[in-house]
């Protein structure tokens, strides 16, 4: 008997969407499913002279079987989101003879392509304006926002060979670019909510229609499917009335940059602005650097009790004064934890904007005393939409950065064959939910 059944690809074509259908029916139906109504994000967060690891990395592989190690201890709470791929190497600069080549290494952290000798300046395009260049082919108007605190001109994101993107590094003026507009955060949320319930009442109309052709069973399940649209209709209502996008206060004044006091205020203000542009959903990329390769020169930790010699000393005396640099290691997973909380305290469906992004966290280097670019301390928070499993630590055995760089645009649906220089491939299969 003919049911006049839809076609796959018409409906695909009618809804806007792609290949993330969930299935519904036996296999012979037609699959039908809602498209995921919270955008992916990306936030890079970075700073130089390495990690002390020995109070970094976590011993068990199991993130949950234990307490963190004192330097990630700030993101405690939040173990459970939290995924370690060590034994990261950055394979473009070992092959080109640059083992302890770390202060030239900040261009390819998130470009993959090596740097000029005695330069950091990006030869490729890093990661973000990959990203940031597929959401525009998608009609997404301003997808990337680049930041920087302690900034000497270096970056990590380029646009291409020795074409930088320029950072902000002024709060108070990112404050009144996002949100100069009182009406804007509201206006935005408004939006969104709107064009994800149009696409939620296209995909309950065709399915009201299918189910009535269907038999008893197959009705049931259209049914249900039918329920959890409502369902999320519900939670956009919700999330527009809870108000997510609301611009952080910024206060008074501005920032000093040669005060070393301001620092711990700045880095926090850029946090929570970073925060509240992807709640807003007005960047889906956003880079942070918090201390490029020229700013740990004459930077010290007053509000830590380190008030000399300055942070690229401390680094060069590595195990030295392990005391100090721990306890520097930590304060920036401090601020780290500050942008975490600020993303998961916003609900989106069952989940909440943390869970719908990654925060990769980098470093150019494994520790500053010796400035090896193997084994860089990269850690993830976050799963992305669900596609990295996370809770735990995972040995990648000296895989290029490459490979990690490419699954980063994978899980933020881009689908590159590779980042930068000559390493194919990816490390999909070994940190993929």
């Amino acid at each position: 008997m003919n049911q006049g059944r839809f076609s796959r690809r018409a409906l695909l074509q009618a809804l806007g969407v792609g290949a993330a259908m969930l299935p519904l029916l036996h296999a012979e139906r037609v699959v039908v499913a809602a498209p995921a109504l919270f955008p992916k994000r990306l936030i890079t967060v970075t700073w130089t002279n390495g990690i002390f690891q020995q109070n970094w990395l976590p011993g068990n592989d199991d993130l949950n079987a234990a307490r963190l190690p004192t330097i990630l201890e700030p993101l405690e709470d939040w173990k459970s989101k939290v995924l370690i791929p060590h034994e990261i190497d950055l394979k473009v600069m070992l092959d080109a003879g640059r083992q302890y080549d770390g202060h030239f290494s900040y261009g390819a952290l998130f470009t993959g392509a090596n740097t000029a000798a005695g330069l950091s300046d990006g030869t490729a395009p890093s990661i973000d304006q990959i990203i940031g260049d597929d959401l525009r082919s998608k009609g997404v108007s301003s997808p990337q926002l680049n930041l920087g605190c302690r900034n000497y001109g270096f970056s990590t994101s380029w646009a291409g060979r020795n074409r930088k993107n320029n950072a902000e590094t002024d709060p108070y003026r990112l404050f009144n670019r996002l949100f100069g507009g009182q009406s804007l955060p509201s206006a935005q949320i408004e939006k969104l909510r709107k064009r994800r319930k149009s696409v939620l009442d296209l995909v309950g109309t065709d399915l009201e229609r299918f189910g009535g052709r269907l038999g008893t069973e197959d009705r049931l399940k259209v049914q249900a499917h039918l329920d959890s649209i409502r369902a999320l209709e519900l939670d956009l209502q919700a999330a527009a009335s809870q108000g997510v996008c609301v611009p952080p206060a910024v206060g008074e004044g501005g920032i000093n940059y040669d005060n070393i006091d301001d620092y711990p205020k700045h880095v926090d203000l850029m946090m929570k602005l970073a925060a509240a542009a992807v709640k807003c959903d007005l960047a889906r990329t956003v880079t942070l650097d918090l201390i490029d390769d020229g700013g740990g020169n004459s930077l010290t930790f007053p509000w830590l009790g380190i008030g000399s010699p300055d942070y690229h000393a401390i680094a060069h005396e590595g195990g030295n004064v392990a005391a100090q640099k721990t306890a520097i290691d930590r304060w920036f997973y401090e601020q780290v934890a500050t942008l975490v909380e600020q993303l998961d305290d916003a609900s989106e469906g069952d989940g909440s904007a943390l869970d719908n992004s990654v925060v990769v966290v980098a470093n150019d280097m494994n520790e500053g005393n010796y400035h090896g670019v193997d084994d860089i301390p990269f850690l993830l928070v976050g799963s992305c939409g669900g596609f990295f499993r996370t809770g735990r630590k995972v040995s990648m055995r000296g895989m290029p950065h490459n490979q990690l760089l490419a699954t980063l645009c994978h899980a933020m649906d881009v689908p590159v064959t590779s980042v930068g220089e000559s390493y194919g491939g990816d490390c999909d299969a070994a940190l993929k939910a």
